[in-house]
């Protein structure tokens, strides 16, 4: 099995995308592992016990501060230049 791969996003992107600090808590679950998962069912497995593992406010958490992220944004907003 080869390596993990994840898309890069903007930095614009990672403020609106709820999902990446799940995916980064999970992704360290998956290298901290020794011996690394070798086949997909291991890797599941692996992924199913780190997202089992996480405390019950945790993805809470993450959406409850999604007012405060589309704040942050629309306040450092960019308009289009007019060419």
């Amino acid at each position: 099995m080869g390596p993990l791969i994840r898309l890069e996003t903007t930095l614009r992107g990672t403020n609106m995308n709820i999902i990446e600090p799940i995916w980064v808590a999970l992704q360290c679950s998956v290298q901290k592992r020794s011996p690394p998962p070798g086949t997909l069912l291991d890797l599941r497995t692996v992924l199913q016990d780190s997202w089992c593992g996480k405390p019950p406010g945790y993805r809470q958490t993450l959406v409850y501060t999604m007012p405060r992220r589309v704040a942050a944004l629309l306040c450092t907003r960019v308009d289009p230049k007019r060419y």
